[in-house]
């Protein structure tokens, strides 16, 4: 715990990338007296000049090595941010909580339940807590939604369906060694939208849902880029209880479907709606709703969050449990699911021939995505068919 009248100790891993993203909060947390960055490990400080000169100008050392930074820092630093790949946050979450700091990582927790496992055991060993950035976690109008659905307003919940298509460009798969890849150099990502782009939602729908185990039904995958992993999916499972979820999404598509969760209770209906708002409504008429911040809000909520913890046990944080249930999902899809390959025919390229901007529709997918999500079916059911 950080004294209440000392500005909280952070180390930032990258400020490259997303890296800037959390650079930003930190630089916020400092102008308002509340953190201040006194290590960061910068692996290209050609290209980082500016922001090395800023955080040095401000009391900050610099290295090239995260492992050498923690070294130096061991015992010195309160909060950890890391905003890196997906195969480097199990080993750099748990060499961080071995030097005795708190972890602010970005989700997802990690690219294999064997990794969370590992994490886990870390954080009950130190004695140090990790948080993990699925932003939209720390939203106000989440916990509302979530507050109230526990409280039955809408019943029983019977079944949650989320869908979400963001058209992405070659481009987007190239921008590091492990995008749209399922490992790097023996290291579990297992990258896809539901485990990147769209993760965020498809753990709060676990949230809603409540912590339950869930079995898989159906995972129809299928990649219209030249990547390892897919690029579109509807994937369906339930809990024990009888629960069912629904997940769609793509970044194979023309059209763009703004993140939405739908619950439906056995006495109403809620739903969470991205950048916008949150509502439910009851069987009898009763309804409710709370404006959602949009994602630089939601960002910031999360960062205060995580200092928050610092202070004090009880701020509600995205833990390593909640985290994990995603992983959960995420490793039985690749486990039970097989990747198809979307015929070429079956794939129109917008834009310039071959350039990185360019984005692929797959025909027919964008209807068939909304019929399916409207009746809870897989594609199949929804009259989906490639080559036909």
């Amino acid at each position: 715990m950080t004294a209440p009248s000392q500005p909280a100790r952070l180390a930032i891993i990258g400020v490259s990338g997303y890296g800037s993203i959390h650079l930003q909060l930190a630089r916020e947390s400092r102008q308002r007296g509340e953190a201040q960055i006194t290590a960061a490990a910068i692996i290209n400080p050609d290209q980082e000049a500016a922001n090395i000169a800023e955080l040095r100008s401000h009391g900050a050392e610099i290295f090239t090595d995260y492992t050498e930074m923690l070294r130096a820092h061991a015992g010195r630093i309160d909060l950890c941010l890391i905003p890196t790949g997906i195969h480097w946050h199990a080993r750099m979450t748990i060499a961080a909580l071995e030097a005795g700091a708190n972890v602010l990582v970005e989700k997802p927790l990690a690219g294999s339940l064997t990794e969370v496992a590992a994490v886990r055991a870390a954080e009950q060993r130190t004695g140090r807590f990790v948080a993990v950035g699925f932003q939209d976690f720390y939203e106000p109008g989440t916990t509302w939604l979530k507050e109230e659905l526990d409280r039955g307003v809408i019943g029983e919940i019977r079944s949650v369906r989320f869908l979400g298509v963001w058209p992405r460009t070659r481009g987007y798969f190239t921008r590091n060694d492990w995008a749209g890849r399922l490992a790097v150099n023996g290291m579990p990502v297992m990258d896809s939208p539901l485990n990147n782009a769209f993760a965020h939602f498809v753990m709060l729908s676990l949230f809603f849902v409540g912590g339950q185990d869930l079995v898989l039904e159906g995972a129809e995958l299928m990649r219209a880029h030249a990547i390892e992993s897919f690029d579109t999916a509807v994937v369906r499972s339930r809990t024990p209880s009888g629960v069912k979820l629904w997940f769609g999404t793509s970044h194979a598509c023309a059209d763009t479907v703004e993140p939405e969760i739908v619950i439906t209770g056995s006495r109403g209906q809620a739903a969470w709606r991205y950048e916008s708002e949150a509502w439910w409504r009851a069987a009898d008429g009763r309804t409710e709703r709370r404006a959602l911040l949009d994602i630089t809000g939601a960002r910031r909520a999360m960062f205060a969050a995580a200092l928050a913890r610092l202070r004090d046990p009880a701020a509600r944080i995205c833990t390593t449990e909640l985290a994990g249930r995603h992983t959960a999902l995420i490793e039985s899809i690749h486990r039970q699911g097989r990747i198809g390959v979307v015929p070429t025919a079956e794939v129109n390229w917008t834009g310039a021939n071959g350039m990185t901007t360019q984005v692929p529709d797959i025909r027919g997918l964008g209807e068939a995505l909304r019929r399916s999500y409207a009746a809870e079916q897989s594609l199949a059911e929804a009259g989906f068919r490639l080559g036909t």
